[in-house]
């Protein structure tokens, strides 16, 4: 540091945001956050802020705290081709102080090996533009501890399976044990292990015991998608609170529309307040940290120096399968708990058997998907919802009544469902991008995202080869009726006609590398031809690996933020 504070504004409070806000505050440096979104907490400097956030489907099913899928839309084709786009409520990722871990389920695995030397160790793939990350795993690893010491962090070490140890190796215990398992992760773990796999506790940041002032986990059931109100579960609110302690300003609000900038500095930014109306706020420096599509859409918005056309690119949203078991005989009370209460890791190794034979006869070197979430299911709202489409079917002009209410009561696809999620790894292929729409605009007046995203070879042919296995996972766990099938309706070439690929794992976009050519900033996340740019959230990633990516976009920017502090 040169013994100056600097003035930094961090755009989003989100698990990067907060993060890097936290370690540029901790460092002395003047950081006001900036956040688009809405402040449902009071003082978040307290241990045990109130919160508007409870735990039920309503607020969920309302858009509660994301964007307003009208007043704020976005476009998604699946090529450059498609003339007629999809508008709407694409990629609905949280917009609200705390960003997406104010309603995530927690998990919070660590990437592996694999993933940060991708290109080195298992080598190039047909059409995608694989690269290493500019660390490796073994680099790295302080900032996951820090992390997982700083949210609390669940597990078992002792359990955990070899594959996993020997791809992610950890220096010492998780923060806290894990908490109690759920009835239908512990039967899909039976049924894992009857095939030959190796499942083990979920990594999570929810407390199992009282944790940094925080009460233990209730188990209330609702996690995905809702809040939660006891702050057994924080996220990025833990390094929110400690920017704030730190001296950092907090902004809610408040969008950040234009990042101002000259030769190879910027100046500054333009943001709107809640009336809409334009400011202007000086800053040493400016940290990008809305998600990955919010800040490749500002770069665009801002016109920030990009001569190779990179900026938008190698976007990466995860290729889902699901799995599901109903059990006729009894109930599975899936939805009490914590989402799910284990996982299997085992699809995420290249060399699973029969893996390389297959990869190999889809004309790959190789494929791999990633960890399996054993013991999801369905709120009460989403089943209902369901059965709304299935009754005309089979009773035509009958969505509710007798025939409802007996399905209801049966519950077949909630209590007596065993779900399962299997990741597909994403590889970075320049066509999947975000861009400027030419043609919708916001209710202020700007031009929306447009996302580009069709999977390639790699994703349907590693996906083509695991579903069988989640059926015989769920046949071992002893489902009477086992199913596996993409999560977004597919065609053998790609997604079906009019489906919208839906996930909160988004990542690349303005990735990290050593090419200006082929990515949007340095090995520190510095943008390549601005030197007081920087960006703190998944758009950075050069690849996505195969588990939830937030632990990773919070070690990564405490890794970078360091940096930054001291050259700042």
């Amino acid at each position: 540091m040169t013994g100056k504070a600097a003035r930094i504004v961090v755009i989003g409070s989100g698990a990067g945001g907060s993060t890097a806000a936290m370690v540029l505050a901790q460092a002395g440096h003047d950081v006001v956050i900036f956040e688009k979104g809405q402040n449902y907490f009071s003082d978040l400097t307290a241990e045990r802020p109130g919160t508007l956030f409870s735990n039920d489907e309503l607020k969920d099913n309302r858009s509660f705290s994301e964007q307003d899928p009208t007043a704020e839309p976005r476009e998604f084709r699946t090529s450059a081709a498609d003339t007629e786009p999809f508008v709407g409520p694409v990629q609905p990722l949280p917009q609200t102080v705390g960003g997406g871990t104010v309603h995530w389920d927690a998990k919070t695995p660590r990437y592996w090996d694999i993933d940060f030397k991708k290109l080195t160790l298992l080598g190039p793939q047909p059409s995608a533009r694989v690269q290493d990350w500019p660390f490796s795993y073994e680099e790295i690893a302080p900032s996951y501890e820090a992390i997982e010491q700083l949210i609390g962090v669940q597990g078992d070490v002792s359990v955990m399976p070899e594959l996993t140890l020997r791809h992610a190796p950890r220096s010492g215990p998780f923060p806290m044990a894990p908490g109690p398992p759920q009835y239908s992760s512990l039967l899909a773990a039976r049924g894992s292990t009857a095939v030959g796999l190796h499942p083990f506790p979920s990594a999570m940041a929810i407390n199992s015991r009282e944790y940094a002032g925080r009460p233990a986990c209730n188990n209330c059931g609702f996690c995905t998608g809702c809040g939660c109100p006891i702050h057994a579960r924080v996220g990025a609110l833990a390094p929110l609170r400690a920017a704030l302690l730190a001296g950092a300003e907090l902004r809610p609000e408040s969008w950040v529309v234009r990042v101002e900038h000259s030769g190879s500095r910027a100046s500054g930014v333009v943001w709107l307040d809640a009336e809409g109306r334009s400011h202007h706020e000086a800053a040493d420096a400016v940290v990008l940290a809305g998600n990955a599509i919010e800040s490749s859409r500002l770069a665009l918005l801002s016109e920030l120096p990009d001569p190779h056309g990179v900026a938008g690119r190698f976007m990466m949203f995860h290729w889902f399968t699901d799995g599901s078991g109903i059990f006729l005989d009894e109930r599975l009370h899936n939805y009490r708990g914590r989402d799910h209460t284990h996982d299997i890791d085992d699809f995420a190794d290249p060399d699973f058997p029969g893996a390389r034979e297959a990869a190999k006869a889809a004309g790959l070197p190789y494929f791999r998907a990633g960890k399996v979430e054993m013991g999801g299911t369905d709120q009460p709202i989403a089943e209902a919802q369901q059965y709304q489409q299935i009754l005309p079917a089979l009773a035509p002009h009958q969505p509710f009544g007798v025939a409802f209410k007996q399905l209801m009561r049966s519950s077949l696809l909630r209590d007596r469902l065993l779900g399962l999620t299997l990741f597909g790894e994403d590889l970075p292929y320049a066509h999947n991008q975000v861009d400027l729409s030419p043609s919708v605009r916001d209710w202020r007046g700007y031009p929306v995202a447009r996302i580009t995203y069709s999977p390639g070879n790699h994703e349907l042919a590693a996906q083509a080869f695991y579903m069988p296995w989640l059926e015989k996972l769920l046949k071992g766990a002893g489902a009477e009726v086992a199913i596996a099938l993409p999560q977004q309706p597919s065609t053998r070439f790609g997604i079906a006609a009019g489906t919208v690929v839906q996930t909160e794992h988004v990542m690349g976009g303005l990735r990290m590398g050593g090419n200006p050519a082929t990515s949007v900033t340095d090995g520190e996340a510095r943008h390549h031809y601005l030197d007081n740019v920087f960006v703190a959230d998944g758009a950075v990633f050069p690849t996505s690996g195969g588990h939830n990516p937030t632990l990773t976009i919070m070690a990564t920017a405490l890794r970078n933020a360091g940096r930054w502090a001291s050259a700042l």
